[in-house]
């Protein structure tokens, strides 16, 4: 296998191949024939053979496409990679660990020195890869719902993506703990390393924001399929006794259409009118409508019209519960107006459904991680049971709090 020995002679190879580089990429997805190519190389097969022997190519049976490493990082660096790569920061993360060994058991000084940059390459990568990685969560998660035709496969993309998440948010708070609790980068002296590390913290924390979002959306895309199936379901029970003969007995459908006053959805008619070619020629104001008419329909595109695929039996008998999905946006919202801490507030909110306790609890946690900026966090604790929670306030409230106790004073 051959291999290119300076850099130079990479970059000057893809900079001269750059079109059939970019069509290859383009066309990534689909399985393109040798022939389609070879204009974008004169014609020389032995181009491609020479490509393909520098290992940036993949030539099998006819078929030709780019190299998955070259491929990987076009992807990664053009931000469009449709992969979620939990796996590369755990990978970082364990390479930082054994720098850190290394460096704090080294004595001289210029292989220290060394031991820090690679960690100091690490923590960008895990920077750089988790910001794409929730990028491409967020993205995955939209497209899913709302490209994929397929009920089945829908649902269980939904899943897969669900899963990724919670294991994007495990490896996401272990970098965390690690950073805010390790005293190697506490007590850092290095300038840039403290800045890495403090930009690396803020990402930190938007990420897991996000992923929060990013559960609260796939929670709400799941309900809205259950609920999908809880109507098909009727319309299929209903079709069942129709072709029994057992809707009108056993049921008050018709009763109930009776009553039913809405206007039915109908097509439109359309209605052709001949025009006289003499009016046409002859009037201005028609030929001005016609040209406005024609450049209508000339710019109009159509959609291709989506339909699911068919429902099979075994998602009817399917007994799994969907978490509901509780508007936090609004639940914050109203405790702004309120003179009382949140989690009192919490804890006594009247819900449209019953709330648990422990279910409480997590959401005084969930709003308290995810409206830090506009909430005041005090020193003051109070205990529930066994529990011993902050006091968090509004802003408003905790500054009335204040003017309180300092006319108690």
């Amino acid at each position: 296998m051959a291999k290119f020995d300076k850099i130079e002679t990479l970059v000057a190879e893809l900079y001269k191949y750059r079109n059939l580089f970019s069509a290859l990429f383009d066309k990534r997805m689909f399985s393109i024939q040798e022939e389609m190519v070879l204009p974008l190389v004169d014609h020389d097969t032995e181009k491609l053979e020479r490509l393909a022997a520098f290992d940036l190519l993949f030539r099998n049976q006819g078929q030709i496409s780019l190299d998955s490493q070259l491929q990987e990082f076009f992807e990664e660096f053009l931000e469009v990679d449709e992969t979620v790569h939990v796996l590369y920061i755990q990978e970082n993360l364990n390479q930082i660990k054994k720098n850190q060994s290394y460096y704090l058991k080294e004595n001289q000084a210029n292989k220290r020195d060394q031991y820090l940059v690679k960690i100091k390459k690490h923590l960008r990568g895990i920077n750089q890869i988790t910001l794409q990685n929730v990028k491409t969560l967020r993205s995955n998660t939209d497209e899913t719902y709302k490209t994929e035709t397929n009920f089945e496969i829908k649902k269980e993309k939904l899943t897969d993506v669900r899963n990724q998440r919670d294991a994007l948010e495990g490896v996401i708070k272990a970098v965390e703990r690690v950073v805010q609790d390790d005293l190697f980068f506490k007590t850092a002296a290095d300038a840039e390393l403290q800045l890495i590390i403090h930009r690396l913290r803020r990402t930190l924390n938007d990420s897991i924001h996000n992923l929060i979002e990013i559960q609260q959306q796939i929670i709400e895309y799941l309900n809205l399929i259950e609920k999908r199936v809880q109507v098909v379901e009727k319309v299929l029970r209903l079709k069942m006794l129709r072709d029994k003969h057992y809707l009108k007995e056993q049921t008050n459908f018709y009763r109930m259409v009776e009553t039913n006053r809405d206007l039915p959805l109908k097509k439109s008619e359309g209605f052709r009118t001949r025009l006289s070619i003499q009016d046409l020629l002859n009037e201005e104001e028609k030929q001005k409508l016609i040209l406005k008419v024609r450049n209508k329909l000339k710019n109009q595109k159509l959609l291709e019209q989506n339909i699911a695929g068919e429902i099979s039996d075994e998602a009817f008998r399917s007994q799994e519960k969907i978490e509901d999905t509780i508007n936090l946006h609004a639940l914050k919202r109203i405790f702004m107006g309120k003179n009382q801490d949140l989690f009192s507030f919490v804890m006594n909110h009247q819900f449209p459904r019953e709330i648990s306790t422990s279910q409480r609890i997590r959401l005084y946690c969930r709003l308290a991680s995810l409206f830090e900026a506009e909430f005041v966090f005090t020193d003051e604790t109070d205990k529930f049971e066994n529990l011993e929670y902050a006091l968090i306030y509004p802003v408003l409230a905790s500054k009335q709090a204040v003017t309180q106790s300092s006319q108690n004073l």
